[in-house]
């Protein structure tokens, strides 16, 4: 039997209906929505990530789930190569399986389908091969989801104990239009506060004034209560 149908058949084997009929509204799948058009199988991520495992299709085959119109078939995709990646022996197999995402990079769209790739397959080859053009043709991207690649990649550079580069796409980003920009940035200046919360605090007073409240919560999630509320509250500037 092809691959391909193998896989399909083993995704609709885990397919809720019920799940299935959520899942717009959870992605905003509906006219509108930053997820309009998507469809969905109903399948729950782990059973996503155990398809994946068992059906580690070569990247010849994986360009019609990448393709797909079903959500979770393109997760499917996105997980293979980031487990491929993982283990690819050489710089050879990195580059094709980082210019196989990037020729379907349109695929990758929505803030799941980015998370789960951009810390795993975008921040290890631009850090291991310094390719910053890369980074910056994502963070100057028109596309939303291009540009949240850009911000989510630096979890890969926060455990290289990397801080610049978080920093500079936070303020780069902080003004963003989008509730879902402003998470990612809180996102990972939350992580970047994990090993080294004086920066992000340094980088919270300078800029708390203009941050969008999303962004700020995500980004203090973490400190001590007195300090959150003195940020929320914007006392700690009042008093700095």
């Amino acid at each position: 039997m092809d691959q391909v149908i193998q896989v399909k058949r083993a995704l609709r084997d885990y397919a809720d209906a019920e799940r299935a009929a959520f899942m717009p509204q959870f992605f905003q799948a509906f006219e509108g929505g930053y997820g309009e058009g998507d469809r969905f199988l109903g399948v729950r991520v782990p059973n996503v990530r155990k398809v994946a495992k068992d059906h580690p299709l070569p990247i010849d085959q994986l360009r019609a789930l990448m393709c797909s119109s079903f959500h979770e078939e393109r997760l499917f995709a996105i997980l293979v190569l980031c487990g491929r990646y993982k283990k690819a022996k050489n710089l050879a197999q990195q580059h094709a399986l980082i210019a196989f995402y990037r020729q379907h990079i349109k695929w990758v769209n929505n803030w799941d389908l980015v998370d789960c790739s951009a810390p795993h397959l975008i921040g290890p080859y631009i850090w291991q091969q310094q390719d910053m053009n890369f980074l910056g043709a994502l963070a100057r991207s028109d596309s939303m989801w291009q540009q949240r690649m850009a911000m989510v990649s630096c979890f890969y550079f926060i455990r290289q104990n990397d801080s610049a580069i978080t920093l500079d796409l936070a303020a780069r980003f902080r003004h963003h239009s989008h509730p879902l920009m402003h998470k990612a940035v809180g996102w990972m200046l939350r992580e970047l506060a994990k090993r080294n919360q004086p920066e992000v605090e340094a980088f919270l007073q300078q800029h708390l004034e203009a941050l969008p409240r999303e962004l700020l919560r995500y980004a203090i999630e973490r400190f001590n209560e007195p300090l959150r509320q003195a940020y929320l509250s914007g006392s700690i500037l009042a008093s700095g």
